[in-house]
């Protein structure tokens, strides 16, 4: 199993690009994320020194009953949810958050909030 380590969290990497410039990890059972090395698809710039990465997404796992509480700590920590989805990033929750334009100081916030 392949590990990186993303804003100071052990994540494990599920997928890599053929090329290598971007990385599915896994950072707990809730948040996935991919994370690119070169920003080629032009996400919004959110650097973190650990991973070496410099632009990512977010994949926030939710069910149901949790969507409207989760939309809020979202926006509250000011992400922009691109997506509302079955899950196709996260393999734990039925639904997903994609989100973009987090920092990573407020993806760690959310990672410790939703453990």
């Amino acid at each position: 199993m392949n590990t990186i380590t993303f804003a100071g969290i052990k994540g494990k990497v599920l997928k890599s690009s053929p090329h290598g410039n971007y990385l599915v990890v896994e950072l707990c059972d809730r948040i996935t994320i991919c994370g690119t090395f070169s920003n080629q698809f032009n996400w919004s710039e959110a650097p973190d020194s650990s991973s070496g990465f410099t632009s990512f997404i977010a994949y926030i796992g939710f069910t149901t009953e949790e969507q409207l509480s989760l939309n809020d700590q979202i926006q509250f920590y000011g992400g922009h949810i691109q997506e509302l989805r079955d899950s196709k990033r996260n393999q734990h929750f039925p639904l997903e958050f994609k989100v973009k334009e987090l920092s990573v100081d407020s993806l760690l916030n959310l990672f410790n909030e939703l453990q």
